[in-house]
């Protein structure tokens, strides 16, 4: 039976998709080691943490997501193992009440938080281009991370960037040694780095893991991100609401089409890095106030800034070069998708870039649903058609048992002649 869960519940853009993918990536050997990866799948832990913050979104989704954090925990509490692991960024933004009533389902085991951190100077911009995914078209130089005071709701800001506050909300019912501040270190230091910290909070020093996973290239450069942001500024017709977003806007475009095209640096505001430089000083001083245990440097929250353009200083020739060559991706991400699976089977992928190539993936549960549905409706057809089918026949038979009734079954006191007559009619009519 489980005894400690490692509940990881941000800070985005701190490294935590390279962290899940590990991970995921080890999750069956972690099993075999004693350690839970929760969450069956990425989307069960989206609905998860839709559950804990109470999130509206809810209203849109299938009955069952209402059960996704009931589920996780089953998963915890039904491991034959001594640790399990949970993990969503997006847990951050969680009220003080809501955490405490997640953490409650976990009563009886020795429940650790986790918060991952970094330059709060560069969370910014990253933190403006994850609202670039979702239609955002504010630019940069004017933009301003949602306050606390926003909720639950502001998943890109404040709330839940600053480490401290993250903790504070979680850990307010724990020990202090029991909340783990996990800083990701800055750039030039060995990539490993930031899971021997994660693995140091959690108690997984001593668990084999595979740590050669490709880079997930999610990040884009300035040049891209202010392509995508003047798309934004166009009438995008249905792609609205949060589910066709994050399909066509960041799956698809960003993730897919941009992310590869341009990786240039940028910067950000001397009013944004002045605010981030306070929100970093403070929140180094309540994490050492609050004695919550420390792995890395909490000098890595100081805010920096990288040195780049701001997006709003690229020459109008610089996009369109990066516009043309977004219509050339999503050309052949489209070429790719019609040919997928068509003819004999086979993918004709030939001239797709290697770049490119695999990428449809992204929306193959969709295509392979439609595909299922498309496959159950022509199976229904026929079942329909059969059904009309043996309705007829079954008329045929009564109309044909009624014929018995009147002149066969009475045949000796029937003319002959007029009982071959109505057959022939009776033939006729049903044939």
């Amino acid at each position: 039976m489980t005894e400690r869960v490692y509940l990881h519940v941000g800070c985005p853009k701190s490294g935590t998709t390279y962290l899940q993918r590990i991970l995921r990536h080890n999750q069956p050997s972690l099993a075999e080691q004693g350690v839970l990866v929760a969450g069956k799948t990425h989307v069960e832990l989206v609905h998860a943490g839709f559950v804990v913050r109470e999130d509206s979104r809810l209203e849109n989704l299938p009955e069952r997501a209402a059960g996704a954090w009931d589920r996780v925990v089953e998963q915890v509490r039904g491991f034959r193992g001594h640790t399990a692991v949970i993990s969503y960024e997006l847990l951050a933004g969680a009220r003080r009440k809501q955490a405490a009533l997640a953490l409650s389902a976990l009563a009886g085991l020795e429940v650790h938080v986790v918060v991952t951190t970094r330059d709060l100077g560069q969370a910014v911009s990253s933190a403006w281009q994850e609202r670039l995914k979702f239609a955002l078209d504010v630019p940069l130089e004017e933009w301003e991370p949602p306050p606390e005071s926003r909720g639950p709701r502001a998943e890109w800001g404040w709330r839940t960037m600053d480490p401290s506050s993250v903790a504070a909300r979680w850990g307010a019912d724990l020990p202090p040694e029991r909340v783990h501040i996990v800083t990701a270190p800055r750039r030039g230091v060995v990539r490993s780095e930031l899971w021997d910290r994660f693995a140091e909070a959690c108690s997984l020093q001593d668990v084999t893991v595979d740590l050669d996973i490709p880079p997930a290239n999610e990040s884009l450069g300035v040049k891209a991100a202010e392509v995508l942001r003047k798309v934004n500024e166009q009438d995008l017709g249905p792609i609205k609401g949060a589910r066709e977003q994050s399909r066509w806007l960041r799956d698809t475009l960003a993730h897919t089409v941009l992310a590869p095209l341009d990786d240039e640096p940028m910067g950000i505001t001397d009013a944004q890095l002045a605010e981030a430089e306070e929100r970093a000083r403070a929140a180094v001083a309540a994490i050492g106030e609050a004695g919550w245990s420390v792995h890395g440097d909490l000098a890595d929250v100081a805010a920096t800034r990288r040195e780049g353009r701001m997006p709003g200083e690229v020459p109008a020739d610089e996009l369109l070069d990066v516009a043309v060559r977004t219509i050339a991706g999503l050309l052949l991400e489209l070429r790719e998708a019609k040919t997928t699976g068509a003819g004999n089977g086979r993918a004709k992928v030939e001239a797709t870039p290697m770049s490119l190539r695999g990428s449809v993936v992204l929306d193959l549960a969709g295509r392979k649903s439609r595909e299922m549905l498309d496959s159950l409706s022509e199976r229904l057809d026929v079942a329909e058609k059969d059904l009309q089918e043996g309705r007829r026949l079954q008329e045929r038979v009564g109309a044909l048992t009624d014929l018995v009734n009147e002149l066969l079954l009475p045949a000796a006191k029937q003319d002959t002649e007029l009982l071959a007559r109505s057959l022939r009619e009776y033939r006729g009519d049903s044939l």
